[in-house]
């Protein structure tokens, strides 16, 4: 592919990027992916609850590779300082309908803080989650009930790869 992007750039920007230098319009991209435009206009705009599966073939399409990895910078959780409870309790509030969340649930119950941010979570409600746990917490996580396959097998994936990375 000579088409060259940087890592920090959104995939959604990247993606509309490429497709425009080929001069597609948004319904030749999903008929090429078997996908659909609305799915194409999303991830083009900012959602980023993206389907691997879905991610491989715009990747396809586009004749482009698809990465997936997180990087770290050599420890077990994300980059940056760990949040502070209070602020990690506001950012993560929105997955939480059914009952408040409270600070003491961050360490009390930390597989199902982490099972909400895992199967609704956004990628700053992830980011401030895998700084405040260790990648073990995650991986307890991934093991409860409730969590779909699909879901535990990509977290499974990106954190078996970034065990391997260092």
């Amino acid at each position: 592919m000579s088409d060259k992007f940087s890592a920090e750039q959104p995939i959604g920007l990247q993606i509309r990027r490429l497709r425009q230098a080929r001069g597609w319009t948004l319904a030749e991209l999903a008929r090429r992916a078997a996908t659909s435009a609305p799915t194409l206009h999303r991830y083009e705009n900012g959602w980023d609850n993206f389907e691997l599966g879905t991610l491989r073939k715009i990747a396809a399409a586009l004749g482009a590779r698809l990465e997936v990895r997180l990087a770290t910078d050599g420890r077990a959780a994300a980059p940056g300082r760990r949040p502070a409870r209070a602020a990690l309790v506001k950012l993560l509030s929105p997955l939480f309908w059914d009952r408040d969340l409270a600070s003491r649930d961050l360490d009390k119950h930390p597989d199902w803080v982490l099972g909400r941010v895992l199967t609704s979570g956004n990628r700053k409600q992830v980011a401030a989650a895998r700084r405040y746990y260790d990648d073990e917490a995650f991986r307890r996580a991934l093991g409860r009930r409730g969590i779909d396959p699909k879901t535990r097998n990509y977290w499974s994936l990106i954190l078996r790869g970034e065990r391997s990375a260092l």
